[in-house]
Protein backbone atom coordinates (compact mmCIF):
# COMPACT_ATOMS: atom_id res chain seq x y z
CA UNK A 1 0.00 0.00 0.00
CA UNK A 2 0.94 3.87 -0.98
CA UNK A 3 2.19 5.30 2.57
CA UNK A 4 -0.37 8.60 1.50
CA UNK A 5 -3.16 6.29 0.95
CA UNK A 6 -2.63 4.09 4.21
CA UNK A 7 -5.51 5.31 6.01
CA UNK A 8 -8.29 6.06 3.60
CA UNK A 9 -11.60 3.99 3.46
CA UNK A 10 -12.68 1.63 2.43
CA UNK A 11 -9.24 0.17 2.53
CA UNK A 12 -9.87 -2.82 -0.09
CA UNK A 13 -10.50 -0.22 -2.76
CA UNK A 14 -7.51 1.85 -2.14
CA UNK A 15 -5.24 -0.79 -1.65
CA UNK A 16 -6.14 -1.76 -5.34
CA UNK A 17 -6.19 1.55 -6.43
CA UNK A 18 -2.80 1.64 -5.42
CA UNK A 19 -2.09 -1.64 -7.30
CA UNK A 20 -3.48 -0.14 -10.43
CA UNK A 21 -0.63 2.87 -9.68
CA UNK A 22 1.64 1.07 -9.21
CA UNK A 23 1.58 -0.82 -12.65
CA UNK A 24 1.91 1.18 -16.21
CA UNK A 25 -1.22 0.93 -18.34
CA UNK A 26 -1.00 3.63 -21.51
CA UNK A 27 -4.22 3.10 -23.55
CA UNK A 28 -3.25 -0.42 -25.37
CA UNK A 29 -0.63 -1.52 -22.65
CA UNK A 30 -3.22 -2.65 -20.30
CA UNK A 31 -2.14 -6.33 -20.14
CA UNK A 32 -0.29 -6.34 -16.79
CA UNK A 33 -3.09 -4.28 -15.04
CA UNK A 34 -5.57 -7.08 -16.69
CA UNK A 35 -3.28 -10.22 -15.47
CA UNK A 36 -3.62 -8.71 -11.72
CA UNK A 37 -6.96 -7.99 -12.47
CA UNK A 38 -7.12 -12.11 -13.72
CA UNK A 39 -4.86 -13.29 -10.51
CA UNK A 40 -7.59 -12.14 -8.08
CA UNK A 41 -10.49 -13.79 -9.89
CA UNK A 42 -8.79 -16.57 -10.03
CA UNK A 43 -7.19 -16.77 -6.38
CA UNK A 44 -11.11 -16.71 -5.97
CA UNK A 45 -12.36 -19.41 -8.10
CA UNK A 46 -14.23 -16.61 -9.86
CA UNK A 47 -14.48 -17.36 -13.34
CA UNK A 48 -13.52 -14.95 -15.93
CA UNK A 49 -13.92 -14.30 -19.68
CA UNK A 50 -11.65 -12.18 -22.13
CA UNK A 51 -12.81 -11.32 -25.33
CA UNK A 52 -10.78 -10.43 -28.82
CA UNK A 53 -9.79 -7.33 -28.33
CA UNK A 54 -8.82 -8.00 -24.43
CA UNK A 55 -11.39 -6.67 -22.44
CA UNK A 56 -12.01 -8.86 -19.29
CA UNK A 57 -15.54 -9.88 -17.40
CA UNK A 58 -15.45 -11.10 -14.04
CA UNK A 59 -18.74 -13.41 -13.17
CA UNK A 60 -19.74 -13.05 -9.42
CA UNK A 61 -22.59 -15.29 -7.98
CA UNK A 62 -24.92 -13.44 -6.05
CA UNK A 63 -28.75 -13.17 -4.47
CA UNK A 64 -31.98 -13.16 -6.48
CA UNK A 65 -32.66 -10.41 -8.92
CA UNK A 66 -30.78 -8.65 -11.93
CA UNK A 67 -27.98 -9.64 -13.19
CA UNK A 68 -25.88 -6.41 -13.09
CA UNK A 69 -22.86 -5.55 -15.05
CA UNK A 70 -20.31 -3.17 -12.87
CA UNK A 71 -17.92 -1.90 -15.45
CA UNK A 72 -14.88 0.36 -15.49
CA UNK A 73 -11.98 1.22 -17.58
CA UNK A 74 -8.22 -0.10 -16.74
CA UNK A 75 -6.39 2.55 -18.94
CA UNK A 76 -5.58 6.01 -18.25
CA UNK A 77 -4.40 9.13 -20.03
CA UNK A 78 -0.60 9.87 -19.73
CA UNK A 79 -0.05 13.69 -19.25
CA UNK A 80 3.16 14.85 -17.62
CA UNK A 81 4.21 18.72 -17.02
CA UNK A 82 7.06 19.43 -19.41
CA UNK A 83 9.81 19.46 -16.43
CA UNK A 84 9.11 15.78 -14.97
CA UNK A 85 11.03 12.86 -15.95
CA UNK A 86 8.60 10.01 -16.05
CA UNK A 87 8.25 7.03 -18.29
CA UNK A 88 4.54 6.34 -18.53
CA UNK A 89 5.50 2.91 -20.18
CA UNK A 90 7.85 1.65 -17.10
CA UNK A 91 7.49 3.78 -13.64
CA UNK A 92 4.03 4.07 -11.43
CA UNK A 93 2.32 6.56 -10.68
CA UNK A 94 4.10 9.06 -7.95
CA UNK A 95 0.66 9.39 -5.74
CA UNK A 96 0.65 11.70 -2.92
CA UNK A 97 -2.20 13.60 -0.82
CA UNK A 98 -2.39 16.72 0.90
CA UNK A 99 -5.51 16.33 3.64
CA UNK A 100 -8.17 14.65 1.40
CA UNK A 101 -6.87 15.68 -1.79
CA UNK A 102 -5.33 12.63 -3.74
CA UNK A 103 -2.63 13.84 -6.54
CA UNK A 104 -0.15 12.45 -8.27
CA UNK A 105 3.65 14.72 -8.66
CA UNK A 106 3.42 16.37 -12.03
CA UNK A 107 1.55 13.81 -14.02
CA UNK A 108 -1.97 12.02 -14.16
CA UNK A 109 -3.17 10.51 -11.58
CA UNK A 110 -5.10 7.60 -13.19
CA UNK A 111 -8.01 8.68 -10.66
CA UNK A 112 -9.89 8.12 -14.02
CA UNK A 113 -11.28 5.12 -14.05
CA UNK A 114 -8.53 3.83 -11.53
CA UNK A 115 -11.35 4.38 -8.52
CA UNK A 116 -13.84 2.89 -10.75
CA UNK A 117 -11.21 -0.30 -11.46
CA UNK A 118 -10.60 -0.48 -7.77
CA UNK A 119 -13.97 -0.12 -7.26
CA UNK A 120 -14.98 -3.26 -9.22
CA UNK A 121 -12.01 -5.48 -7.86
CA UNK A 122 -13.14 -4.62 -4.20
CA UNK A 123 -16.56 -6.47 -4.91
CA UNK A 124 -14.52 -9.41 -5.82
CA UNK A 125 -12.48 -9.37 -3.17
CA UNK A 126 -14.59 -7.63 0.03
CA UNK A 127 -17.08 -10.26 1.70
CA UNK A 128 -20.12 -10.04 3.41
CA UNK A 129 -21.64 -7.53 0.63
CA UNK A 130 -25.03 -8.22 -0.47
CA UNK A 131 -25.67 -8.39 -4.27
CA UNK A 132 -27.39 -10.09 -7.11
CA UNK A 133 -25.16 -11.93 -9.84
CA UNK A 134 -22.62 -9.64 -10.83
CA UNK A 135 -20.60 -9.25 -14.26
CA UNK A 136 -17.37 -7.16 -13.24
CA UNK A 137 -16.69 -5.69 -16.89
CA UNK A 138 -12.78 -4.01 -17.46
CA UNK A 139 -12.24 -2.58 -20.44
CA UNK A 140 -9.51 -1.55 -22.95
CA UNK A 141 -8.36 1.53 -24.83
CA UNK A 142 -11.33 3.68 -23.53
CA UNK A 143 -8.89 6.36 -23.45
CA UNK A 144 -8.20 6.83 -26.90
CA UNK A 145 -11.71 6.60 -28.62
CA UNK A 146 -13.86 3.67 -26.04
CA UNK A 147 -12.19 1.16 -28.65
CA UNK A 148 -12.93 -1.51 -26.05
CA UNK A 149 -16.02 -0.92 -25.56
CA UNK A 150 -16.84 -0.64 -29.27
CA UNK A 151 -14.37 -3.71 -29.42
CA UNK A 152 -16.57 -5.35 -26.84
CA UNK A 153 -18.37 -8.94 -27.58
CA UNK A 154 -21.72 -8.79 -26.50
CA UNK A 155 -21.98 -13.17 -26.12
CA UNK A 156 -19.33 -12.23 -22.50
CA UNK A 157 -22.13 -10.54 -20.66
CA UNK A 158 -26.17 -11.73 -19.53
CA UNK A 159 -26.81 -8.14 -17.71
CA UNK A 160 -30.31 -6.91 -17.59
CA UNK A 161 -28.92 -3.33 -15.69
CA UNK A 162 -25.25 -1.76 -16.37
CA UNK A 163 -23.72 0.66 -13.32
CA UNK A 164 -20.85 2.57 -14.74
CA UNK A 165 -18.09 4.02 -12.50
CA UNK A 166 -16.34 6.33 -14.79
CA UNK A 167 -18.39 9.71 -14.09
CA UNK A 168 -16.44 12.36 -12.30
CA UNK A 169 -18.81 14.66 -9.90
CA UNK A 170 -20.66 13.17 -7.16
CA UNK A 171 -23.43 15.48 -7.37
CA UNK A 172 -24.83 13.51 -10.34
CA UNK A 173 -25.90 10.47 -11.60
CA UNK A 174 -25.49 10.43 -15.40
CA UNK A 175 -28.31 8.86 -17.58
CA UNK A 176 -26.95 9.79 -21.13
CA UNK A 177 -23.83 10.94 -22.93
CA UNK A 178 -22.92 12.62 -26.01
CA UNK A 179 -21.37 10.60 -29.03
CA UNK A 180 -18.40 11.66 -31.19
CA UNK A 181 -15.86 11.52 -33.97
CA UNK A 182 -12.39 11.93 -34.38
CA UNK A 183 -11.07 13.55 -37.29
CA UNK A 184 -7.23 12.83 -38.49
CA UNK A 185 -6.56 15.53 -40.99
CA UNK A 186 -3.27 14.72 -43.52
CA UNK A 187 -1.81 17.91 -45.35
CA UNK A 188 0.70 17.48 -47.69
CA UNK A 189 3.73 20.37 -47.63
CA UNK A 190 6.61 20.96 -49.60
CA UNK A 191 9.82 22.68 -47.99
CA UNK A 192 12.51 25.42 -49.40
CA UNK A 193 16.22 25.44 -47.96
CA UNK A 194 17.09 28.31 -45.64
CA UNK A 195 17.93 31.35 -46.79
CA UNK A 196 21.25 32.96 -46.00
CA UNK A 197 21.63 34.76 -43.15
CA UNK A 198 18.74 33.38 -41.38
CA UNK A 199 18.58 32.06 -38.17
CA UNK A 200 16.54 29.14 -36.14
CA UNK A 201 14.28 30.26 -33.16
CA UNK A 202 11.01 28.64 -31.57
CA UNK A 203 7.91 30.06 -30.39
CA UNK A 204 6.08 28.65 -27.87
CA UNK A 205 2.95 28.14 -25.73
CA UNK A 206 2.95 26.83 -21.93
CA UNK A 207 1.31 27.21 -18.77
CA UNK A 208 -1.74 26.01 -19.70
CA UNK A 209 -4.61 23.92 -17.50
CA UNK A 210 -6.10 22.14 -20.38
CA UNK A 211 -8.03 19.39 -19.27
CA UNK A 212 -11.13 16.92 -20.72
CA UNK A 213 -12.26 18.20 -23.80
CA UNK A 214 -15.76 16.85 -23.10
CA UNK A 215 -16.30 17.63 -19.10
CA UNK A 216 -14.38 21.02 -18.83
CA UNK A 217 -14.74 22.71 -22.85
CA UNK A 218 -17.49 24.39 -21.00
CA UNK A 219 -14.93 26.33 -18.97
CA UNK A 220 -13.56 28.26 -22.17
CA UNK A 221 -9.91 26.96 -21.60
CA UNK A 222 -7.33 28.03 -23.97
CA UNK A 223 -6.20 26.12 -26.41
CA UNK A 224 -2.33 26.51 -27.03
CA UNK A 225 -2.86 25.36 -30.89
CA UNK A 226 -5.25 28.55 -31.46
CA UNK A 227 -3.13 30.96 -29.27
CA UNK A 228 0.40 29.83 -31.24
CA UNK A 229 -1.51 30.04 -34.45
CA UNK A 230 -3.29 33.45 -33.48
CA UNK A 231 0.35 34.97 -32.25
CA UNK A 232 2.06 33.96 -35.54
CA UNK A 233 -0.45 35.99 -37.72
CA UNK A 234 0.08 39.14 -35.51
CA UNK A 235 3.72 38.61 -36.52
CA UNK A 236 2.71 38.51 -40.07
CA UNK A 237 0.18 40.94 -39.79
CA UNK A 238 2.47 43.62 -38.52
CA UNK A 239 5.28 43.24 -41.30
CA UNK A 240 7.52 40.33 -39.59
CA UNK A 241 9.28 38.34 -42.04
CA UNK A 242 9.17 34.23 -40.73
CA UNK A 243 9.13 31.47 -41.96
CA UNK A 244 7.75 28.32 -40.28
CA UNK A 245 9.58 25.26 -40.05
CA UNK A 246 7.24 23.01 -37.82
CA UNK A 247 4.19 23.23 -35.66
CA UNK A 248 3.47 20.85 -33.14
CA UNK A 249 1.25 20.31 -29.74
CA UNK A 250 -1.38 18.57 -27.78
CA UNK A 251 -2.16 15.32 -27.33
CA UNK A 252 -4.80 12.71 -27.36
CA UNK A 253 -7.90 13.81 -28.84
CA UNK A 254 -10.02 14.43 -25.89
CA UNK A 255 -7.71 16.65 -24.17
CA UNK A 256 -7.61 20.65 -24.63
CA UNK A 257 -3.82 21.11 -25.63
CA UNK A 258 -1.88 22.61 -22.97
CA UNK A 259 1.77 23.36 -24.78
CA UNK A 260 2.34 23.99 -28.59
CA UNK A 261 5.22 25.10 -30.63
CA UNK A 262 6.27 26.49 -33.89
CA UNK A 263 9.88 26.10 -35.11
CA UNK A 264 10.56 28.97 -37.38
CA UNK A 265 13.33 31.43 -39.35
CA UNK A 266 13.61 34.84 -39.06
CA UNK A 267 16.28 37.31 -40.57
CA UNK A 268 18.96 37.84 -38.45
CA UNK A 269 18.54 41.71 -37.82
CA UNK A 270 15.08 40.77 -37.68
CA UNK A 271 14.95 38.70 -34.55
CA UNK A 272 15.08 41.55 -31.94
CA UNK A 273 12.25 42.89 -33.38
CA UNK A 274 10.02 40.08 -33.93
CA UNK A 275 10.79 39.34 -29.91
CA UNK A 276 10.21 42.33 -29.20
CA UNK A 277 6.30 41.77 -31.21
CA UNK A 278 6.01 38.45 -29.37
CA UNK A 279 6.21 40.04 -26.02
CA UNK A 280 3.79 42.52 -26.53
CA UNK A 281 1.23 39.49 -28.08
CA UNK A 282 2.19 38.28 -24.82
CA UNK A 283 0.99 40.80 -22.59
CA UNK A 284 -2.25 41.19 -24.44
CA UNK A 285 -3.07 37.20 -23.73
CA UNK A 286 -1.73 37.51 -20.24
CA UNK A 287 -4.26 39.96 -19.41
CA UNK A 288 -7.21 38.91 -21.97
CA UNK A 289 -7.04 35.18 -20.50
CA UNK A 290 -5.84 36.55 -16.48
CA UNK A 291 -8.81 34.97 -14.80
CA UNK A 292 -8.89 30.97 -16.76
CA UNK A 293 -5.24 30.83 -17.59
CA UNK A 294 -3.12 32.93 -14.96
CA UNK A 295 0.14 30.27 -15.75
CA UNK A 296 0.17 31.32 -19.65
CA UNK A 297 3.18 31.86 -21.04
CA UNK A 298 4.19 33.04 -24.82
CA UNK A 299 7.99 33.29 -25.36
CA UNK A 300 10.20 33.40 -28.44
CA UNK A 301 14.10 31.64 -28.40
CA UNK A 302 17.05 31.59 -30.48
CA UNK A 303 17.09 27.18 -31.14
CA UNK A 304 18.72 24.71 -32.60
CA UNK A 305 20.23 25.37 -36.61
CA UNK A 306 18.26 26.67 -39.62
CA UNK A 307 16.51 23.63 -41.04
CA UNK A 308 14.46 23.66 -44.52
CA UNK A 309 11.61 25.44 -43.75
CA UNK A 310 7.57 25.26 -45.39
CA UNK A 311 7.40 26.99 -48.77
CA UNK A 312 4.80 29.94 -48.58
CA UNK A 313 2.14 28.27 -49.78
CA UNK A 314 2.27 25.33 -47.28
CA UNK A 315 2.84 27.56 -44.83
CA UNK A 316 -0.50 29.68 -45.39
CA UNK A 317 -2.76 26.43 -45.84
CA UNK A 318 -1.35 25.17 -42.48
CA UNK A 319 -2.14 28.43 -40.51
CA UNK A 320 -5.42 28.63 -42.43
CA UNK A 321 -6.75 25.35 -41.83
CA UNK A 322 -5.81 25.69 -38.01
CA UNK A 323 -7.01 29.17 -37.89
CA UNK A 324 -10.49 27.55 -39.00
CA UNK A 325 -10.71 24.42 -37.67
CA UNK A 326 -13.59 24.91 -34.57
CA UNK A 327 -12.80 24.54 -30.92
CA UNK A 328 -15.01 25.24 -28.39
CA UNK A 329 -18.71 25.21 -27.74
CA UNK A 330 -20.99 24.86 -31.29
CA UNK A 331 -24.00 24.63 -29.44
CA UNK A 332 -25.29 24.31 -25.35
CA UNK A 333 -28.10 21.76 -24.89
CA UNK A 334 -32.25 23.14 -24.49
CA UNK A 335 -33.00 20.21 -22.72
CA UNK A 336 -30.23 20.54 -19.76
CA UNK A 337 -29.21 23.83 -18.61
CA UNK A 338 -25.75 24.61 -18.48
CA UNK A 339 -24.85 21.65 -20.58
CA UNK A 340 -22.57 21.39 -23.72
CA UNK A 341 -24.63 19.59 -26.59
CA UNK A 342 -21.74 19.95 -29.53
CA UNK A 343 -18.78 20.71 -29.42
CA UNK A 344 -15.17 20.37 -30.99
CA UNK A 345 -12.18 19.95 -29.85
CA UNK A 346 -8.55 20.77 -31.88
CA UNK A 347 -6.48 18.63 -30.15
CA UNK A 348 -3.06 17.68 -32.14
CA UNK A 349 -0.57 18.69 -34.59
CA UNK A 350 2.51 17.09 -35.66
CA UNK A 351 4.90 17.98 -38.51
CA UNK A 352 6.94 15.48 -40.33
CA UNK A 353 8.84 16.02 -43.27
CA UNK A 354 6.32 16.13 -45.88
CA UNK A 355 2.92 16.26 -44.31
CA UNK A 356 1.37 17.98 -41.52
CA UNK A 357 -1.23 15.64 -39.17
CA UNK A 358 -3.78 17.48 -37.39
CA UNK A 359 -6.22 15.51 -35.04
CA UNK A 360 -9.48 17.03 -34.26
CA UNK A 361 -12.58 15.77 -32.30
CA UNK A 362 -16.47 16.59 -32.19
CA UNK A 363 -18.88 15.88 -29.52
CA UNK A 364 -22.85 15.77 -29.79
CA UNK A 365 -25.31 13.57 -28.22
CA UNK A 366 -27.96 14.43 -30.98
CA UNK A 367 -26.23 12.76 -34.28
CA UNK A 368 -27.54 15.21 -36.89
CA UNK A 369 -25.58 17.91 -35.22
CA UNK A 370 -22.72 15.38 -35.04
CA UNK A 371 -22.43 14.61 -38.61
CA UNK A 372 -22.80 18.11 -39.62
CA UNK A 373 -20.39 19.27 -38.24
CA UNK A 374 -17.81 16.54 -38.60
CA UNK A 375 -18.97 17.29 -42.83
CA UNK A 376 -18.54 21.06 -42.11
CA UNK A 377 -14.96 19.92 -41.38
CA UNK A 378 -14.13 17.22 -44.07
CA UNK A 379 -14.99 20.03 -46.19
CA UNK A 380 -13.00 22.44 -44.60
CA UNK A 381 -9.90 20.31 -45.16
CA UNK A 382 -10.75 19.12 -48.50
CA UNK A 383 -10.92 23.06 -50.00
CA UNK A 384 -7.35 23.64 -48.67
CA UNK A 385 -6.29 20.54 -50.20
CA UNK A 386 -6.18 18.08 -47.00
CA UNK A 387 -7.04 14.63 -46.18
CA UNK A 388 -9.68 13.91 -43.63
CA UNK A 389 -9.82 10.58 -41.99
CA UNK A 390 -12.77 10.01 -39.78
CA UNK A 391 -11.21 7.44 -37.27
CA UNK A 392 -13.02 6.50 -33.51
CA UNK A 393 -16.86 6.86 -33.60
CA UNK A 394 -18.34 6.33 -30.98
CA UNK A 395 -22.31 6.08 -30.32
CA UNK A 396 -24.36 8.27 -27.45
CA UNK A 397 -26.45 7.80 -24.74
CA UNK A 398 -30.50 8.22 -24.54
CA UNK A 399 -31.62 9.09 -21.22
CA UNK A 400 -34.60 6.75 -20.08
CA UNK A 401 -36.10 8.54 -17.10
CA UNK A 402 -38.18 5.87 -16.28
CA UNK A 403 -35.57 3.28 -15.59
CA UNK A 404 -36.07 1.23 -12.45
CA UNK A 405 -32.18 1.06 -12.00
CA UNK A 406 -32.28 5.16 -11.86
CA UNK A 407 -35.47 4.83 -9.38
CA UNK A 408 -33.31 2.76 -6.67
CA UNK A 409 -30.24 4.69 -7.42
CA UNK A 410 -31.90 8.03 -6.27
CA UNK A 411 -33.34 6.50 -3.45
CA UNK A 412 -30.20 5.38 -2.66
CA UNK A 413 -28.29 8.43 -3.39
CA UNK A 414 -30.34 10.56 -0.96
CA UNK A 415 -29.74 7.85 2.08
CA UNK A 416 -25.70 8.55 1.50
CA UNK A 417 -25.60 12.06 0.96
CA UNK A 418 -28.52 13.65 2.63
CA UNK A 419 -29.78 15.47 -0.94
CA UNK A 420 -31.51 14.43 -4.34
CA UNK A 421 -29.25 13.79 -6.81
CA UNK A 422 -29.27 15.85 -10.01
CA UNK A 423 -30.08 13.66 -12.60
CA UNK A 424 -27.95 15.20 -15.84
CA UNK A 425 -26.27 13.61 -19.01
CA UNK A 426 -22.45 14.13 -19.80
CA UNK A 427 -20.75 15.85 -22.74
CA UNK A 428 -17.99 13.63 -22.57
CA UNK A 429 -18.21 10.02 -24.27
CA UNK A 430 -18.97 7.27 -21.96
CA UNK A 431 -18.80 3.53 -22.62
CA UNK A 432 -22.44 3.17 -21.84
CA UNK A 433 -23.09 4.25 -24.83
CA UNK A 434 -20.96 1.67 -26.87
CA UNK A 435 -22.20 -1.14 -24.12
CA UNK A 436 -25.95 -0.24 -24.56
CA UNK A 437 -26.02 -0.58 -28.37
CA UNK A 438 -24.82 -4.33 -28.12
CA UNK A 439 -27.50 -4.66 -25.72
CA UNK A 440 -30.75 -2.56 -26.32
CA UNK A 441 -33.24 -2.20 -23.27
CA UNK A 442 -30.24 -2.66 -20.72
CA UNK A 443 -30.71 -0.09 -18.13
CA UNK A 444 -27.48 2.10 -17.49
CA UNK A 445 -26.07 4.73 -14.94
CA UNK A 446 -22.79 6.23 -14.12
CA UNK A 447 -21.39 8.04 -11.34
CA UNK A 448 -18.23 8.10 -9.14
CA UNK A 449 -16.27 10.87 -7.00
CA UNK A 450 -14.89 14.36 -7.35
CA UNK A 451 -12.25 14.01 -9.64
CA UNK A 452 -11.05 17.72 -11.14
CA UNK A 453 -8.27 18.11 -13.68
CA UNK A 454 -8.79 14.82 -15.58
CA UNK A 455 -6.62 14.29 -18.45
CA UNK A 456 -4.16 17.07 -17.35
CA UNK A 457 -1.12 17.00 -14.35
CA UNK A 458 -3.54 18.77 -11.79
CA UNK A 459 -6.05 15.52 -11.72
CA UNK A 460 -7.00 14.56 -8.21
CA UNK A 461 -9.60 13.29 -6.63
CA UNK A 462 -11.31 13.63 -3.19
CA UNK A 463 -10.94 10.87 -0.61
CA UNK A 464 -14.28 11.64 1.00
CA UNK A 465 -15.80 10.93 -2.17
CA UNK A 466 -14.69 7.77 -2.80
CA UNK A 467 -15.74 6.41 0.02
CA UNK A 468 -19.25 8.01 -0.65
CA UNK A 469 -19.38 6.40 -4.21
CA UNK A 470 -18.58 2.94 -2.45
CA UNK A 471 -21.52 2.81 -0.37
CA UNK A 472 -23.73 4.32 -2.94
CA UNK A 473 -22.91 1.27 -5.23
CA UNK A 474 -23.11 -1.28 -2.50
CA UNK A 475 -26.36 0.45 -1.17
CA UNK A 476 -27.72 0.01 -4.89
CA UNK A 477 -26.41 -3.53 -5.48
CA UNK A 478 -28.19 -4.60 -2.42
CA UNK A 479 -31.34 -3.12 -3.11
CA UNK A 480 -31.30 -4.85 -6.22
CA UNK A 481 -31.72 -8.30 -4.75
CA UNK A 482 -35.33 -9.87 -5.04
Amino acid sequence: MIAALEDLHPAPLWEHFAALAAIPRPPGQEQRAMEYVKKLADERFLPWREDAFGNVVVYVEGSPGPVVAVQAHLDMVCEKNPDVDHNFWTDPINVDRDGDVVFAQGTTLGADNGIGAAACLALMTVSGIEHPALELVFTVQEETGLHGAIAFDPDLMDAEMLINLDSEDPDELIVGCAGGVTIDIGLQVAREDPPEGWEACELSVSGLRGGHSGIEIHRKRANALKLLVGSLREAQAVGHDLRVCSISGGGAHNVIPRDAAARLLVPAAGFAGLQGAVEGTARMLTSGWADAEPALHLALEQKGEPAPALDDGSAGTLLDLLDELPHGIIKMSSKFPDKVETSANLAHVSTGDDEVHILTSVRSPVDKQLQAVRTSIENLAKRMGAHPEPQDGYPGWDPDPDAELLAVAKRKYEEVYGKPASVQVIHAGLECGALVAKRPGMQAISFGPHITGAHSPKEQVRAWTVEATWKLLVGILAELIS
